[in-house]
């Protein structure tokens, strides 16, 4: 089997008609593999990414394995090293994977765990793993070297309480009363068509769904209540982290795969719940959320979900996903767990085999060898450009960069 790597995006759109095509037919394919969430995260990130293509002689791909490539100071080490983890993750990704036909299960896993041993990289963080056991141990078979140390990690939030390798979820039947009935206690049932009642007998209150026109206010409103919801939680990361969740949300609305529903007291927003819709695989992907905090008179995030079951069932979706974390309101709704794992694959002395730089980031350890230079932290300059010159020998960019330091020193 043939291991191509592709790390363009001109590259990476030559693979759509396949990707498309494998995505439909691997029952383990979910939406953070397919090309729209790639496609969004990759053109974004270019220089931060690789994508595996496997294929057997000269037939068409058998499966894909998208890959996030970060480039770290090691401080103990005093040189760069290199970490690995899913692509989707550019854009929070809650789960990763791998993409394959189901008639090459059997060798593309382990085909691309054969290639990766090749690579310099020195940490391979695989953070919500979403797969069979099957496939999970046809990928981590080859990684049992004594080059390399396999951990299982654990990823817990909220000060412990919450797991967040628990991925819950609801099978949907196929009317909104049924859901009620069959997934619901009789005290949220009841409560829940007591708030329904109000919100759609009442002028007070309005629900809409995001539409071309609305589009840019939207995303300032979802922005704007996530920050006021978790300013205490995030302090200064605030505002960044909300814009990130909006650009994401803002390529999800442009290409169609994104559900936004915001919730109105009279002119005021009071709550907003995006989604991204994946209808190959009849599923609905609850992702972020904001609302007023202060509001009292209605259970603003429970009417938002109960509403995006009822559109998700209304359009024939056949699961409700809330991704990560085991929080108790998700139980509530009707939720059961799926299990993701995370494992960690690093090397034995936590640096990139023989001191060498992956070639796609190149062009960064450059520019921190640059900045480096400029801060007067002339050995740590030096020491990247040697990493260079042993990854890529001769590189032009590089002689002279260590050439003008070596002189100076």
């Amino acid at each position: 089997m043939f291991i191509e790597r592709v790390d363009t995006f001109a590259e990476f759109q030559r693979l759509r008609t396949a990707w498309d095509s494998i995505y439909q037919s691997d029952p383990e394919a979910q939406f953070f593999l397919s090309w729209q969430w790639l496609a969004g995260a990759l053109v974004s990130y270019p220089g931060e990414w690789l994508v595996l293509v496997a294929y057997s002689a000269d037939g068409p791909p058998l499966g894909f394995l998208p890959l996030r490539l970060k480039t770290l100071w090691s401080k103990s080490q005093q040189q760069l090293r290199n970490e690995l983890q899913f692509a989707g993750r550019l854009f929070w990704a809650d789960y990763g994977g791998i993409l394959c036909l189901p008639a090459h299960e059997e060798t593309v896993p382990g085909a691309f765990a054969a290639y990766l041993k090749q690579l310099h990289w020195s940490h391979f963080y695989l953070k919500g793993f979403r797969t069979s056991d099957r496939r999970f141990g046809l990928f981590m078979t080859p990684f049992a070297d004594e080059r390399f140390i396999v951990e299982s990690m654990t990823s817990r939030i909220n000060e412990g309480e919450t797991d967040n390798l628990v991925s819950p979820y609801i099978d949907l039947p196929d009317r909104f009363d049924a859901y009620l009935a069959e997934k619901l206690s009789s005290n949220t049932r009841q409560k829940l068509r007591r708030f329904l009642r109000k919100l759609e007998s009442s002028p007070e209150y309005q629900l809409t769904t995001t539409n071309a026109a609305t589009q840019a206010r939207d995303v300032q409103i979802l922005e704007t209540l996530w920050s006021k919801m978790r300013s205490e939680q995030k302090g200064a990361n605030t505002q960044r982290l909300a814009r990130k969740y909006g650009t994401i949300v803002q390529r999800g609305l442009e290409d169609e795969t994104c559900h936004l529903l915001i919730l109105w007291h009279g002119d005021t927003p009071l709550g907003v719940l995006a989604s991204f819709v994946d209808w190959d695989k009849s599923r609905l992907l609850f992702f972020v959320s904001g609302r007023d905090k202060d509001f009292r008179e209605l259970p603003v995030g429970l009417i938002l979900h109960a509403c995006n079951v009822r559109w998700a069932i209304e359009h024939g979706i056949r699961t409700y996903d809330f991704l990560r974390g085991n929080e108790p309101y998700k139980y509530s709704l009707g939720a059961t767990d799926m299990r993701l794992q995370y494992p960690l694959v690093r090397t034995q002395s936590g640096t990139n085999p023989n001191g060498k730089l992956d070639p796609g980031c190149i062009d960064e350890a450059l520019r921190r060898a640059d900045d480096f230079a400029r801060r007067n932290r002339t050995q740590r300059a030096v020491a990247i450009c040697r990493q260079v010159l042993a990854t890529a020998p001769g590189h032009e960019a590089a002689q002279r960069l260590l050439g003008r330091l070596t002189d100076v020193s």
